[in-house]
């Protein structure tokens, strides 16, 4: 006679499972770790614009022309913005971290660690690209067309990643409002710290919303995750 039994196999928590508590610690110490990387783009700021720095002192000293070249002038506001911008790097990324994270637990997508790397990556070729526009167009053509295209990127990653034209709708959304907020902060110097400050507030609010009722400790399945059965057929 043939005997079927069925053995209960319980889920490894360390290897097939990881919460969402866990995870979002998880996407916090990489937004962190994306921070670094804006380190290299600040020092190759201030290489770049010591040269014009240099000369509009020189001339405002009468040892260089008595002319200014509205260039060099131009390209000075243009590092000085650009350096302003890369101090809202931890803010800026840490935001649109936490905007693929709510995505992710309102829908049961789950986000590779990859993935958020990649989001952070293209976040850090936005200064790079807001920095080389910057030198031939101005900062605010530079930020406008910068900021443009990694919306739309995101964007487009959103809806990749989440299989759903309708978040990356909503990731447009989201993320030209965070890029025009960001703009706003540079521009409105004595409000900056308010806008800021009153921001972070309105997206950890929105944040504590959609996760309301989430089950902090409950499970997402990592890839190779089995059912937790195991079959296993004796003869007697």
């Amino acid at each position: 006679m043939n005997d079927v039994s069925i053995l209960e196999v319980p889920p490894q928590p360390g290897i097939n499972t990881r919460s969402m508590g866990v995870k979002l610690i998880v996407v916090c110490v990489l937004a962190l770790v994306m921070i670094i990387p804006s380190l290299f783009v600040w020092g190759l700021v201030d290489d770049r614009s010591s040269g014009p720095e240099n000369a509009v002192q020189q001339a405002s000293q009468g040892r260089g022309p008595q002319t200014i070249p509205g260039s060099t002038i131009r390209l000075v506001d243009s590092y000085r913005s650009v350096t302003r911008s890369l101090k809202y790097v931890p803010l800026f990324i840490g935001l649109v971290f936490l905007t693929y994270f709510v995505f992710e637990a309102t829908t049961g997508k789950r986000v590779h660690p990859a993935q958020y790397i990649l989001v952070g990556t293209a976040q850090i070729i936005f200064y790079l690209l807001l920095l080389s526009l910057a030198e031939k167009i101005g900062f605010d053509l530079a930020f406008l067309l910068g900021g443009g295209a990694t919306v739309g990127l995101l964007s487009s990653n959103a809806g990749w990643v989440f299989t759903s034209r309708r978040e990356g709708w909503r990731a447009l959304v989201v993320f030209s409002l965070l890029y025009t907020l960001i703009y706003l902060l540079l521009r409105l110097e004595e409000d900056a710290l308010l806008i800021g400050a009153v921001s972070s507030f309105v997206a950890v609010a929105a944040t504590m919303y959609f996760t309301r009722n989430m089950d902090w400790y409950s499970s997402l399945s990592l890839p190779g995750a089995g059912s937790g059965q195991t079959r296993v057929s004796t003869k007697s």
